[in-house]
């Protein structure tokens, strides 16, 4: 029986009735919530006459052992037994194993510490952290510390927080070094080894044939250093006693199985986050970290600053065109600091990257997309292997010549997402090390960790791979001597109990709502380019509207009756808080600032906006949107005309402040 054939059966198209189905279902439930270890896989009962379902059931034997080939190599889901352990104990709890995941797990075990990384799929292929296509480092011998810093400053429009980033600009050589020495990074000729000449192209697509997959090198490099990992599980809560943090809760969802984790300290490391890709794999992350965060009353930075991420408007969903290059490459050290302290070459770069990044996405949404069929790219892309090569060889060595305009002609495809490196949870501007105000609470990596190093835009000259390394690094150093002086403290049978009825939840429901139904409904909302890309208060007032429907109406009715569909409900509830604390804090920053765009405040306003927006949980439980104020050397030179201090303009941006024309500058 598949797992699709399970599901049907669990709805009564197999002849069994909800009611049969959560009677078969409640051994295993309740063996989990008395915290039975080695519990029974929750399995549904066969029906009456079900010849082949009844022999199944005698002999034990999953979907998955009786699967193969394709199935077996990558381990799609299926039916599983419930794991060996439901109770485990650890130094400290690693949630997520992307960049940061990777760094916090492996620092944290070589430091002494007993360490457990939990994954809602697999190290190496799950979240984003597969599709980095580059990693960065500083080399003083020909990258510029200061001039480093003053590009980030303009770019971020003022609201980088610099000292994060001087110290982050110094901690790179150290977290390539581990990226390289766990293969996970190989430097091959690409112009970077002969003599660091960046202006030389390089090669990403004739490389991967010459070295083995790094996504396979994740998971040996987390157990290899004496980490333990669980895979396919969601932690739905952290665990806190007298104020500290003691563990965490969650279920493994290929078996429904409730698991518990007692640690000492937990570093969060889950993720930028988005609501459903299209054309861009970027919903295996959706905003965990940030709820726990939220619930535990902590505040919430960078939401109103969107990465929007590209496709084709002539083949959304060919996930292959646009990513598979990036996929299947090994990762390259591209040195891109190399940004003299020049303020010609430091304008110029502001001015490119905004018209590109912000103006150019602002105007598809404003003015519509023009017309195209693929027709016209550079090369032969269709997709024929070479002879010996299991992949696209031929195709990925074509699509070399593909520009930024020619690869993706429309962006806005990851609806909910902030800005790469510029939102998470806030620990204090003068924080390093991801230290939360709740101890033993760590967190670190993009989305997650509100660092806010890069401001309100993305930057080239660091790349979210080594910005996740370095947090991931600094959150093990402090976690690992913050347990020194800890007691470790199990986590309680009615915390276990409480979890247990909260994840089971959607399949007590006798009617109600699909959590996919609801899920594309959320991602309609939140997609559309009023909302996404060209905000007004009023357009985002209604999308605030539909969030709160979502929130009120069909989020408490959602359904489910497999592990795989607990897990969307619960995913779909920190999708729709997500959403509604993102649109809150949109509307609190009227004006427009790097990657936010407010079509009626359509400029720069320093004497109002000069800061952080952050959003918490307030006393009567409903969100609080605040300013967050930075300090002042962060805000640059104030005093300079508003031409100058500002390079580029946003659609509407001259009449509304009565500006001259915009003076063409750098190469646009």
């Amino acid at each position: 029986m598949n797992g699709y054939e399970s599901a049907k059966m669990a709805q009564g198209a197999y002849g069994v009735t909800r009611r049969n189905f959560l009677a078969g279902a409640g051994a295993a439930m309740a063996a989990t919530a008395l915290g039975m270890a080695g519990c029974a896989p929750s399995t549904q009962a066969p029906a009456d006459g079900d010849e082949a379902a009844d022999a199944l059931a005698s002999t034990g034997e999953t979907t998955s052992a009786r699967t193969s080939g394709i199935s077996d190599e990558l381990g799609f889901p299926g039916e599983e037994a419930a794991p060996s352990e439901t109770s485990y104990e650890c130094d400290i709890l690693v949630v997520g194993a992307g960049w940061a995941g990777l760094h916090a797990a492996v620092r944290s075990a070589r430091a002494g510490a007993k360490v457990i990384c939990v994954d809602k799929g697999k190290p190496g292929y799950s979240g984003l952290a597969p599709f980095s296509n580059s990693t960065t480092w500083f080399d003083e011998n020909f990258d510029d510390f200061e001039g480093s810093v003053n590009h980030d400053q303009m770019t971020g429009e003022y609201i980088a927080n610099l000292d994060w980033l001087r110290m982050y600009i110094n901690a790179t050589p150290d977290a390539w070094a581990l990226n390289d020495e766990l293969g996970i990074c190989e430097q091959y000729n690409s112009g970077i080894a002969d003599g660091y000449e960046h202006d030389q192209e390089y090669d990403y697509f004739e490389q991967y044939r010459d070295t083995s997959s790094r996504h396979a090198k994740w998971l040996p490099a987390l157990e290899d250093n004496g980490v333990q990992v669980l895979t396919h599980t969601m932690l739905t809560d952290v665990v806190t006693e007298d104020g500290r943090v003691t563990g965490a809760i969650g279920f493994q969802f290929r078996s429904s199985t409730v698991i518990s984790i007692s640690a000492k300290a937990v570093i969060l490391c889950t993720g930028p986050s988005s609501i459903r890709s299209a054309g861009y794999p970027t919903s295996g992350n959706t905003f965990d970290g940030e709820y726990i965060a939220y619930n535990l009353g902590l505040t919430i930075l960078g939401k109103e600053f969107d990465d929007f991420h590209q496709t084709n408007s002539w083949a959304a969903g060919d996930t292959s065109y646009n990513c598979l290059w990036d996929y299947v490459q090994p990762i390259n050290p591209v040195a891109i600091f190399n940004c003299k302290n020049d303020k010609e070459v430091i304008d110029n770069y502001v001015i490119g990257k905004g018209n590109f990044m912000i103006r150019s996405r602002v105007n598809q949404a404003l003015e519509g997309v023009a017309a195209c069929d693929g027709t016209g790219l550079k090369g032969d892309h269709s997709p024929e292997p070479a002879e010996g090569d299991p992949r696209y060889t031929d195709y990925l060595t074509n699509t070399q010549e593909l520009t930024a305009e020619t690869k993706a002609d429309i962006y806005g495809i990851a609806a909910g997402m902030n800005a790469h490196m510029c939102g998470g949870v806030y620990c204090g501007w003068d924080d390093m090390d991801g230290k939360t105000s709740v101890p033993g609470l760590y967190v670190a990596g993009d989305g997650t960790y509100g660092a806010m190093f890069l401001g309100a835009m993305y930057s080239l000259g660091c790349t979210t791979s080594t910005g996740c390394s370095v947090m991931g690094d600094r959150s093990a150093a402090a976690a690992v001597e913050y347990i020194k002086d800890v007691e470790q403290v199990p986590v309680s049978q009615e915390k276990i109990d409480a979890a247990t009825e909260e994840i089971f939840a959607p399949s007590k429901l006798e009617k109600g709502f699909d959590p996919s139904w609801a899920r594309d409904i959320l991602n309609a909302t939140m997609i559309a380019p009023q909302v996404h890309l060209a905000r007004t208060e009023e357009t985002l007032a209604a999308a605030l509207n539909q969030v709160e429907w979502l929130r009120d109406r069909v989020v408490p009715k959602l359904m489910g009756y497999t592990g795989h569909d607990l897990r969307l409900c619960m995913e779909m509830k920190h999708k729709v808080l997500a959403s509604e604390l993102k649109l809150r804090v949109q509307m609190a920053r009227k004006e427009s600032r790097g990657m936010h765009y407010r079509i009626d405040f359509p400029y720069r306003d320093d004497e109002n906006f000069l800061c952080y927006m952050g959003v918490r949980k307030g006393d009567d439980g409903n969100p609080v949107v605040e300013k967050v104020e930075i300090p002042d050397e962060w805000k640059g030179d104030t005093s300079l005309d508003y031409t100058d201090r500002y390079l580029w303009r946003f659609p509407g941006e001259e009449e509304a402040l009565g500006l001259p024309k915009e003076e063409k500058k750098g190469d646009r």
